[in-house]
């Protein structure tokens, strides 16, 4: 079964307790992932502003720090400290899903991964663009063209 990478963007509304990553995030691209991955959930990382690259099951304690250009830029200067977890190695497409700061630090990661060969580098890359609405569209029907074997 080919496998599928979801990198996601952290999201300011956050549960109040610690979670596993991907319960702890409750804004609107995490429902949208909810509500439309398929039965067998792709894998997701999640860019967070505080830590870097976060596992879905990660435990973390809810936060607030705002991803800005000036940390994006912080973060793709020292790359190695904010991307310290095991990414899939069997890859066949990536979908990254975020803002442009955001984007511009998970596109940085692929590229060193990519060099240090942990990545395939032919793996097709999708990104979400345009507004929350559009962004949230397209999360969606990715999702479930993976549930049909389309993606």
């Amino acid at each position: 079964m080919k496998k599928h990478l979801v990198i996601m963007a952290c999201s300011a509304t956050k549960a109040a307790v610690p979670a596993p990553a991907i319960d702890l995030y409750r804004g609107v691209m995490y429902s949208t992932l909810r509500a439309n991955a398929p039965g067998t959930r792709p894998v997701v990382l999640i860019l967070s502003a505080k830590h870097g690259f976060l596992s879905a099951d990660q435990i973390i304690e809810p936060y607030e720090q705002r991803m800005t250009e000036a940390r994006a830029d912080d973060m793709i200067g020292d790359l190695p400290a904010y991307d310290t977890i095991a990414w899939p190695s069997d890859v066949c497409a990536v979908l990254l899903a975020g803002g442009k700061p955001y984007k511009r630090v998970m596109r940085a990661a692929i590229e060193r991964r990519t060099r240090l060969g942990l990545i395939v580098p032919d793996a097709p890359i999708t990104e979400t663009a345009g507004t929350i609405g559009y962004q949230r569209a397209q999360l969606g029907a990715y999702l479930r063209a993976m549930g049909t074997g389309n993606a």
